[in-house]
């Protein structure tokens, strides 16, 4: 255990791909290392001697057939907005009162599915994608300083605005055309509203309920393992970066019973084939051809030519 070897540089990492962002895939691999409150060796009995045997505090499997060690470890594989449910979410969700949006709907006809079928493939690693309430309060709720008594700027509250739009709201292609470029007389109010970065962006939380065995499902245990985000020039930002080479993140716990967590990230998306990346290349050869002969058809080819005696030269220049 000495030897470990804790990455602390929890820094975001951007990367730039073409590819489509649902090939996105994320290994996620959590586990505790702190001892546990239970017993895990049964020692050798002793004839003769009245004593319990240790085996006896040993506990026994819960109902859906988890054993305390295998909560120790668990592994997940994500996709790009796939939506793992916490402890919390199911016990909320199969209340149907509970459900105030289409979402929610949505969601608790999704946990009743996965009751009826081999339940749910994570335990303590969940997802908040960026349709849910979570996503929505915590981009609104960011601080720009560590001052306690910090009042959001105009611009600090049109980025959790612009944070917040969907990729699927952008206007057509091309419908730049049809607009003014330049504003010759802007307004107040449009200096106001243009004077923020409008890329899209969609944001995803990988999240992981560390709380106590058998006490899952309370907000205080969550805590976020990694950040994702994607505007629709295909810029994607994780925070933190991928582990690779690097050791292991870690989490220390809050409370009277402290544990120590540490958890990987690892890229696991699906590399193109050969095939699919030949004809990738004809495609944007062939758009960027047509592109060219586009641009071509609006400038023309009818010039009046200089000629052929006549020699320019610039002879003067001055900067401005």
């Amino acid at each position: 255990m000495a030897d470990t070897v804790w990455s602390t540089d929890t820094g975001e990492a951007v990367y730039r791909s073409r590819d489509p962002v649902r090939n996105l895939r994320l290994r996620v691999h959590l586990q505790r290392i702190t001892s546990s409150n239970y017993l895990r060796y049964q020692p050798a009995a002793q004839p003769g001697k009245d004593l319990i045997d240790l085996a006896t505090f040993r506990p026994q499997p819960t109902a859906s057939g988890h054993r305390p060690d295998e909560d120790e470890e668990e592994e997940v594989v994500i996709g790009w907005q796939e939506k793992l449910f916490s402890q919390f979410e199911v016990d909320l969700y199969q209340n149907e009162a509970a459900c105030q949006s289409p979402l929610d709907h949505q969601y608790r006809q999704e946990i009743l599915k996965l009751e009826g079928s081999d339940g749910r493939k994570n335990r303590r690693i969940f997802t908040y994608t960026d349709s849910d309430r979570y996503t929505n309060l915590e981009e609104h709720c960011q601080k720009m300083t560590t001052a306690a008594s910090e009042v959001p700027s105009f611009l600090v509250e049109r980025m959790a605005n612009v944070r917040r739009r969907r990729q699927d709201r952008r206007g057509m292609e091309g419908g730049i055309l049809k607009s003014r470029i330049v504003t010759w007389e802007p307004s107040e109010e449009f200096v106001r509203n243009s004077h923020v970065i409008n890329t899209p962006l969609q944001t995803m939380y990988i999240m992981a309920d560390l709380g106590p065995y058998g006490k899952l499902g309370y907000k205080k245990h969550e805590h976020v393992l990694c950040t994702l985000k994607v505007d629709s020039n295909g810029v994607i930002t994780v925070k933190p970066d991928f582990t690779g080479l690097k050791g292991p993140y870690r989490i220390e716990t809050e409370g009277d019973k402290q544990e120590l967590w540490t958890y990987t990230l690892d890229n696991v998306s699906s590399l193109a084939q050969p095939e699919e990346e030949e004809r990738e290349q004809r495609v944007f050869k062939d758009l960027y051809g047509r592109h060219k002969e586009y641009l071509s058809s609006l400038v023309g080819t009818d010039f009046e030519m200089v000629s052929s005696w006549v020699s320019c030269g610039t002879t003067r220049a001055r900067v401005l």
